[in-house]
Protein backbone atom coordinates (compact mmCIF):
# COMPACT_ATOMS: atom_id res chain seq x y z
CA UNK A 1 0.00 0.00 0.00
CA UNK A 2 1.06 3.38 -0.92
CA UNK A 3 0.99 6.16 1.18
CA UNK A 4 0.70 9.96 -0.19
CA UNK A 5 1.81 12.51 1.95
CA UNK A 6 0.04 15.81 1.82
CA UNK A 7 2.52 18.72 2.34
CA UNK A 8 0.63 21.97 4.17
CA UNK A 9 2.39 25.69 3.09
CA UNK A 10 2.50 27.55 6.03
CA UNK A 11 1.51 30.66 5.88
CA UNK A 12 2.85 33.45 7.94
CA UNK A 13 0.46 35.17 10.69
CA UNK A 14 0.88 38.44 9.42
CA UNK A 15 0.27 37.43 5.61
CA UNK A 16 -3.14 35.50 6.93
CA UNK A 17 -4.72 38.39 9.13
CA UNK A 18 -3.78 40.61 6.62
CA UNK A 19 -5.65 38.48 4.20
CA UNK A 20 -8.62 38.46 6.27
CA UNK A 21 -8.66 42.05 6.87
CA UNK A 22 -8.79 42.54 2.94
CA UNK A 23 -11.66 40.23 2.43
CA UNK A 24 -13.61 41.84 5.70
CA UNK A 25 -13.43 45.21 4.40
CA UNK A 26 -14.43 44.18 0.75
CA UNK A 27 -17.32 42.76 1.58
CA UNK A 28 -18.31 45.33 4.01
CA UNK A 29 -17.73 47.93 0.74
CA UNK A 30 -19.93 45.58 -1.14
CA UNK A 31 -22.73 45.52 1.29
CA UNK A 32 -22.66 49.33 1.77
CA UNK A 33 -22.40 50.31 -1.92
CA UNK A 34 -25.60 52.20 -2.80
CA UNK A 35 -28.28 49.84 -3.68
CA UNK A 36 -30.96 51.02 -6.48
CA UNK A 37 -34.09 52.54 -5.10
CA UNK A 38 -37.07 50.88 -6.92
CA UNK A 39 -39.70 53.42 -8.63
CA UNK A 40 -42.48 53.82 -10.97
CA UNK A 41 -42.38 55.23 -13.66
CA UNK A 42 -44.38 56.85 -17.03
CA UNK A 43 -43.29 58.71 -19.68
CA UNK A 44 -44.20 62.16 -21.49
CA UNK A 45 -47.09 61.82 -23.70
CA UNK A 46 -48.30 63.33 -26.66
CA UNK A 47 -51.99 63.86 -27.23
CA UNK A 48 -55.28 65.79 -26.93
CA UNK A 49 -55.61 67.37 -23.79
CA UNK A 50 -59.13 68.53 -22.58
CA UNK A 51 -60.69 69.78 -19.09
CA UNK A 52 -63.94 69.89 -17.81
CA UNK A 53 -66.00 71.47 -15.24
CA UNK A 54 -68.13 69.02 -13.57
CA UNK A 55 -71.18 69.91 -10.98
CA UNK A 56 -74.82 68.52 -10.02
CA UNK A 57 -77.52 69.68 -12.48
CA UNK A 58 -81.76 68.92 -12.78
CA UNK A 59 -83.77 69.10 -15.94
CA UNK A 60 -86.05 71.74 -16.21
CA UNK A 61 -89.32 72.08 -18.98
CA UNK A 62 -88.73 75.29 -20.56
CA UNK A 63 -91.81 75.62 -21.51
CA UNK A 64 -94.65 75.23 -18.72
CA UNK A 65 -98.12 76.72 -17.87
CA UNK A 66 -100.14 77.15 -14.75
CA UNK A 67 -103.62 76.78 -15.74
CA UNK A 68 -105.70 78.92 -13.14
CA UNK A 69 -109.41 79.86 -12.36
CA UNK A 70 -110.57 82.27 -15.46
CA UNK A 71 -113.06 83.73 -12.89
CA UNK A 72 -114.66 83.08 -9.55
CA UNK A 73 -116.89 80.14 -9.79
CA UNK A 74 -116.37 76.03 -9.12
CA UNK A 75 -114.08 73.20 -9.46
CA UNK A 76 -115.29 69.39 -9.63
CA UNK A 77 -113.64 66.81 -8.40
CA UNK A 78 -110.83 65.45 -11.02
CA UNK A 79 -108.39 62.53 -11.23
CA UNK A 80 -105.58 64.27 -12.37
CA UNK A 81 -102.16 62.96 -10.85
CA UNK A 82 -98.67 64.79 -11.86
CA UNK A 83 -97.25 62.59 -14.65
CA UNK A 84 -100.28 62.22 -16.62
CA UNK A 85 -99.67 62.83 -20.09
CA UNK A 86 -102.57 65.18 -21.79
CA UNK A 87 -102.57 66.77 -25.70
CA UNK A 88 -103.14 70.00 -27.12
CA UNK A 89 -106.82 71.21 -26.55
CA UNK A 90 -108.17 67.75 -24.60
CA UNK A 91 -110.02 68.59 -22.03
CA UNK A 92 -109.24 68.87 -18.53
CA UNK A 93 -112.30 69.05 -16.49
CA UNK A 94 -115.71 71.82 -16.23
CA UNK A 95 -115.08 74.82 -14.69
CA UNK A 96 -118.58 76.04 -12.80
CA UNK A 97 -119.33 79.52 -13.74
CA UNK A 98 -122.55 81.71 -14.80
CA UNK A 99 -122.42 79.68 -17.67
CA UNK A 100 -120.25 76.11 -17.93
CA UNK A 101 -117.74 75.65 -19.61
CA UNK A 102 -114.54 73.53 -20.11
CA UNK A 103 -110.83 73.86 -19.50
CA UNK A 104 -108.27 72.50 -21.94
CA UNK A 105 -104.73 71.66 -21.51
CA UNK A 106 -102.89 74.45 -24.01
CA UNK A 107 -100.19 72.42 -24.54
CA UNK A 108 -98.81 68.24 -25.61
CA UNK A 109 -96.95 67.35 -22.47
CA UNK A 110 -97.57 66.28 -18.71
CA UNK A 111 -99.17 67.04 -15.47
CA UNK A 112 -96.75 68.45 -13.72
CA UNK A 113 -98.70 69.55 -10.36
CA UNK A 114 -102.03 69.19 -8.64
CA UNK A 115 -102.70 72.32 -6.73
CA UNK A 116 -106.22 71.67 -6.52
CA UNK A 117 -107.64 68.30 -7.01
CA UNK A 118 -111.41 68.57 -4.56
CA UNK A 119 -114.36 69.98 -5.31
CA UNK A 120 -114.25 73.71 -4.35
CA UNK A 121 -115.14 77.26 -4.55
CA UNK A 122 -112.54 79.40 -6.07
CA UNK A 123 -111.14 82.96 -7.02
CA UNK A 124 -110.02 83.82 -10.24
CA UNK A 125 -106.18 83.38 -10.57
CA UNK A 126 -106.27 80.08 -8.18
CA UNK A 127 -104.03 77.60 -9.77
CA UNK A 128 -105.14 74.42 -10.27
CA UNK A 129 -103.04 72.48 -12.39
CA UNK A 130 -99.35 73.43 -14.36
CA UNK A 131 -98.62 71.28 -17.21
CA UNK A 132 -95.11 71.06 -19.10
CA UNK A 133 -93.67 70.06 -22.90
CA UNK A 134 -91.17 67.45 -22.50
CA UNK A 135 -90.07 68.90 -25.74
CA UNK A 136 -88.58 72.03 -24.20
CA UNK A 137 -86.61 69.98 -21.65
CA UNK A 138 -83.24 71.46 -20.65
CA UNK A 139 -80.29 71.19 -18.01
CA UNK A 140 -79.74 73.66 -15.68
CA UNK A 141 -76.75 73.68 -13.09
CA UNK A 142 -75.49 75.76 -10.65
CA UNK A 143 -71.48 76.22 -10.99
CA UNK A 144 -68.95 78.16 -8.63
CA UNK A 145 -68.89 81.92 -9.68
CA UNK A 146 -65.16 81.58 -10.04
CA UNK A 147 -65.58 78.33 -12.59
CA UNK A 148 -67.89 80.54 -14.50
CA UNK A 149 -65.30 82.78 -15.46
CA UNK A 150 -64.13 79.78 -17.77
CA UNK A 151 -67.71 78.77 -19.20
CA UNK A 152 -69.10 80.23 -22.45
CA UNK A 153 -71.55 79.89 -24.39
CA UNK A 154 -71.30 77.15 -27.22
CA UNK A 155 -69.41 75.28 -25.34
CA UNK A 156 -69.60 71.55 -25.40
CA UNK A 157 -70.97 69.18 -22.77
CA UNK A 158 -71.67 65.77 -21.70
CA UNK A 159 -74.81 64.55 -19.12
CA UNK A 160 -73.71 61.60 -16.83
CA UNK A 161 -75.57 59.74 -14.18
CA UNK A 162 -79.17 60.64 -15.68
CA UNK A 163 -80.45 57.02 -15.69
CA UNK A 164 -79.51 55.81 -18.98
CA UNK A 165 -76.45 53.59 -20.01
CA UNK A 166 -74.57 56.60 -22.19
CA UNK A 167 -73.47 60.10 -21.73
CA UNK A 168 -75.28 62.69 -23.23
CA UNK A 169 -74.26 65.67 -25.65
CA UNK A 170 -75.12 69.05 -24.92
CA UNK A 171 -74.20 72.39 -25.41
CA UNK A 172 -73.79 75.54 -22.99
CA UNK A 173 -77.26 77.56 -24.18
CA UNK A 174 -76.97 80.19 -21.26
CA UNK A 175 -75.15 81.94 -18.12
CA UNK A 176 -76.74 83.99 -15.56
CA UNK A 177 -76.09 87.42 -15.19
CA UNK A 178 -76.19 87.25 -11.29
CA UNK A 179 -75.18 84.81 -8.76
CA UNK A 180 -76.67 83.68 -5.39
CA UNK A 181 -75.61 82.60 -2.24
CA UNK A 182 -75.74 79.14 -1.07
CA UNK A 183 -74.48 77.08 1.74
CA UNK A 184 -72.59 74.22 1.03
CA UNK A 185 -73.12 70.67 2.46
CA UNK A 186 -69.84 72.24 4.97
CA UNK A 187 -71.55 74.76 5.87
CA UNK A 188 -69.53 77.29 3.74
CA UNK A 189 -71.47 80.46 2.14
CA UNK A 190 -70.88 79.74 -1.80
CA UNK A 191 -71.58 82.11 -4.94
CA UNK A 192 -73.22 80.37 -7.65
CA UNK A 193 -74.33 81.00 -10.78
CA UNK A 194 -76.67 79.27 -13.11
CA UNK A 195 -75.70 77.43 -16.33
CA UNK A 196 -78.14 76.47 -19.04
CA UNK A 197 -77.75 73.70 -21.30
CA UNK A 198 -79.46 72.37 -24.11
CA UNK A 199 -79.50 68.43 -24.98
CA UNK A 200 -78.05 67.52 -28.64
CA UNK A 201 -78.51 63.55 -28.74
CA UNK A 202 -81.72 62.57 -30.30
CA UNK A 203 -84.83 62.42 -27.70
CA UNK A 204 -85.72 59.23 -28.63
CA UNK A 205 -82.34 58.19 -26.53
CA UNK A 206 -83.76 60.04 -23.44
CA UNK A 207 -87.65 60.54 -23.64
CA UNK A 208 -88.04 59.36 -20.40
CA UNK A 209 -86.52 62.35 -19.02
CA UNK A 210 -89.04 64.04 -17.05
CA UNK A 211 -88.85 68.03 -14.72
CA UNK A 212 -86.38 68.47 -12.10
CA UNK A 213 -84.54 64.88 -12.36
CA UNK A 214 -80.85 65.18 -11.41
CA UNK A 215 -77.76 64.61 -13.84
CA UNK A 216 -74.25 65.28 -13.51
CA UNK A 217 -73.25 67.95 -15.82
CA UNK A 218 -69.50 68.40 -17.00
CA UNK A 219 -69.05 71.25 -19.62
CA UNK A 220 -65.47 71.27 -21.47
CA UNK A 221 -63.40 74.59 -20.93
CA UNK A 222 -60.38 73.80 -22.57
CA UNK A 223 -59.36 71.52 -25.51
CA UNK A 224 -55.92 71.78 -27.47
CA UNK A 225 -54.41 68.85 -29.98
CA UNK A 226 -50.97 67.64 -30.04
CA UNK A 227 -49.57 68.81 -26.94
CA UNK A 228 -47.06 67.08 -24.24
CA UNK A 229 -48.86 65.78 -21.49
CA UNK A 230 -47.42 65.07 -18.38
CA UNK A 231 -49.60 63.20 -15.58
CA UNK A 232 -49.79 65.16 -12.54
CA UNK A 233 -48.68 62.07 -10.41
CA UNK A 234 -45.11 63.04 -11.68
CA UNK A 235 -44.85 66.81 -10.52
CA UNK A 236 -43.51 67.71 -7.20
CA UNK A 237 -42.95 71.02 -5.77
CA UNK A 238 -38.89 72.18 -5.61
CA UNK A 239 -38.10 75.38 -4.20
CA UNK A 240 -41.49 77.01 -5.03
CA UNK A 241 -41.46 75.50 -8.69
CA UNK A 242 -43.20 72.30 -10.34
CA UNK A 243 -40.15 69.71 -10.95
CA UNK A 244 -39.55 65.93 -12.06
CA UNK A 245 -37.47 63.25 -11.96
CA UNK A 246 -36.33 62.38 -15.52
CA UNK A 247 -34.69 59.17 -15.63
CA UNK A 248 -31.67 58.64 -17.62
CA UNK A 249 -29.35 55.11 -17.32
CA UNK A 250 -31.09 53.86 -14.52
CA UNK A 251 -30.71 57.13 -12.76
CA UNK A 252 -32.34 60.30 -11.87
CA UNK A 253 -32.33 63.65 -13.16
CA UNK A 254 -33.93 65.81 -11.44
CA UNK A 255 -35.54 68.65 -14.31
CA UNK A 256 -37.57 71.81 -13.58
CA UNK A 257 -40.43 72.37 -15.45
CA UNK A 258 -42.79 74.83 -17.09
CA UNK A 259 -46.65 73.70 -16.98
CA UNK A 260 -49.79 75.22 -18.32
CA UNK A 261 -53.28 74.18 -17.61
CA UNK A 262 -54.18 70.56 -15.90
CA UNK A 263 -56.97 68.42 -15.59
CA UNK A 264 -57.31 65.13 -12.94
CA UNK A 265 -55.11 63.35 -15.10
CA UNK A 266 -52.83 65.50 -17.10
CA UNK A 267 -50.65 68.88 -16.91
CA UNK A 268 -49.79 70.58 -20.19
CA UNK A 269 -46.12 70.64 -20.48
CA UNK A 270 -44.73 74.02 -21.96
CA UNK A 271 -40.67 73.18 -21.35
CA UNK A 272 -38.73 73.48 -24.40
CA UNK A 273 -36.09 70.91 -23.26
CA UNK A 274 -38.65 67.67 -22.88
CA UNK A 275 -40.06 65.31 -25.61
CA UNK A 276 -42.35 62.62 -26.24
CA UNK A 277 -41.35 59.44 -24.50
CA UNK A 278 -39.29 60.93 -22.20
CA UNK A 279 -39.33 58.04 -19.50
CA UNK A 280 -40.45 59.88 -15.73
CA UNK A 281 -40.84 58.74 -12.22
CA UNK A 282 -43.92 58.68 -11.26
CA UNK A 283 -45.27 59.41 -7.59
CA UNK A 284 -41.87 60.57 -6.65
CA UNK A 285 -41.00 59.96 -2.93
CA UNK A 286 -39.69 62.47 -1.02
CA UNK A 287 -36.52 60.83 -0.33
CA UNK A 288 -35.50 60.80 -3.68
CA UNK A 289 -32.76 63.24 -4.89
CA UNK A 290 -31.04 64.00 -8.13
CA UNK A 291 -28.35 61.26 -8.86
CA UNK A 292 -30.46 58.63 -7.10
CA UNK A 293 -29.31 54.85 -8.96
CA UNK A 294 -32.48 53.52 -9.41
CA UNK A 295 -34.53 50.25 -10.88
CA UNK A 296 -37.77 50.59 -12.21
CA UNK A 297 -40.93 48.09 -11.16
CA UNK A 298 -42.14 46.09 -13.51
Amino acid sequence: MIRKTVEYIKVPKKIFYSILIFLGLAFLAFSLRPQKVLVDATIIKKGLFQKTITDEGFTNFKVKHTISAPADGIIPTHDWKAGNEVKKKQKLFKFEWDRDFYITSPLDGFILQVFEKDRKHVVRGTPILEVGSPESVEIIAAYLSEEVLNIKKGQKALITNWGGDKPLSATVSEIEPQAREEISALGVKEKRVNVHLDILTDRMHWKSLGDGFRVEVSILVNEIPNVLLIPIGSLFSKDGQPAIFVIENDQLKLTPVEIGDRNQEFALLLSQNLQENVKVVLYPGSTLKNGDKIKVRN
